[in-house]
């Protein structure tokens, strides 16, 4: 939403609602653990079988779409952070706040994609850390 301010002849733009505390999403967390477990198990699972290197690939390939699909919407968060001041003068004022929504309005529409982006990255930090930590935690033991 927003609001029109008229100072000292010209006009601003004024977004309601930027400081405002927001409503945590439980329906996005739900996707977030589902996915993740169902992205994490099946991994896990496959670990053990003959098909694990088609798999780890595929996995690759889908995590660098989701996140180079997820940037390039959001035009690589170049529009972050900017108000109507910073904005080139050639721009009307209808322009500029177009251009402002514009960018809150592809971060809210993309905000699921996070949702399969986190669990990927949760996987194969697991796994690297699998392959880490317990010779380091055995070494530690062994004196």
């Amino acid at each position: 939403m927003k609001k029109k301010n008229k100072k000292k002849g010209a006009q601003s733009v004024a977004v309601i609602g930027e400081g405002a505390q927001k409503k945590f999403d439980f329906g996005m967390l739900l996707l977030l653990v589902l996915n993740t477990a169902v992205i994490f198990g099946f991994y896990r699972y496959m670990l053990s079988t003959p098909y694990f290197l088609p798999v780890l690939v595929i996995y690759m390939v889908a995590f660098a779409a989701f996140l180079l699909t997820y940037i390039i919407y959001n035009r690589g968060f170049t529009r972050n952070g900017v108000t109507v001041d910073m904005l080139p003068d050639s721009m009307t004022n209808e322009e500029k706040v177009d251009f402002i929504e514009d960018a809150v309005r592809r971060k809210r529409k993309s905000k699921w994609m996070l949702t399969l982006i986190f669990p990927f990255v949760f996987t194969f930090g697991f796994d690297a850390l699998s392959w880490i930590i317990p010779e380091n935690i055995i070494s530690v033991f062994k004196g």
